[in-house]
């Protein structure tokens, strides 16, 4: 994949250090999210730990092609300071950019928008809140 012309620099630069993929702390806060079927070929899964209403670290799992899995991690870093209406509005077409994802694939990348959206949904309720 190093010299691969159907990836551009940041995908391979993720699939070869995977950012995003290492495990996070328990018993904190976090939004969790997911979209996709490893059956139909994609799939993502998203956790961020929220504090004081913001996102400070995220990580992923994804199984799916190379531009997939990179836009999951890509993810993970480019949502950091995002609050939860962020999350909820945000949309696959700035990792399409990011990432030169070609069109064929921006299927793919809706996947990943309805795991951070999913994550949004999921947001944590702050210590007691009646919300």
């Amino acid at each position: 994949m190093s010299d691969d012309p159907r990836y551009g620099g940041e995908v391979r630069r993720r699939m070869r250090e995977l950012p995003g993929a290492e495990p996070l702390p328990r018993g904190v806060p976090t939004a969790t999210g997911a979209a996709g079927d490893a059956d139909q070929g994609a799939r993502v899964e998203l956790e961020f730990i929220v504090e004081q209403g913001q996102v400070t670290r995220g990580r992923f799992r994804a199984f799916g092609c190379p531009h997939l899995v990179a836009a999951a991690s890509w993810v993970t870093d480019r949502l950091r300071g995002a609050t939860r209406d962020e999350l909820a509005a945000w949309d696959w077409r700035e990792a399409a950019e990011a990432l030169e994802v070609p069109a064929a694939k921006f299927g793919r990348l809706l996947t990943v928008q309805d795991a951070v959206r999913d994550a949004a949904r999921n947001w944590p309720v702050a210590p007691g809140s009646t919300v």
